[in-house]
């Protein structure tokens, strides 16, 4: 077991937006992209100082839920507004 911020991680995107939204969607399309390429592995997603642990899904096929796993990004962003 590792301690926090010793992972083995790769920086794979970042960027500014104007809007927590779009920083939301600019963070979803990031992680559909390292998805397609890396597959189905745990990713950890900073946006705003908010910080998610998101493992994509399978389809039926096998393959990884590309589509769940943009929707999963913004469903938890909207779960997490709606609490505070």
């Amino acid at each position: 077991m590792l301690t926090a911020g010793v992972e083995n991680v790769q920086h794979l995107a970042d960027g500014t937006a104007g809007t927590r939204a779009e920083a939301v969607e600019a963070a979803s399309d990031a992680l559909v992209v390292a998805a397609m390429d890396r597959g189905r592995q745990q990713y950890r997603i900073c946006v705003a100082d908010t910080r998610f642990i998101v493992r994509p899904g399978l389809t039926a096929r096998g393959d990884v839920d590309l589509i769940d796993l943009a929707d999963a990004l913004r469903a938890a962003d909207s779960f997490r507004s709606n609490a505070s």
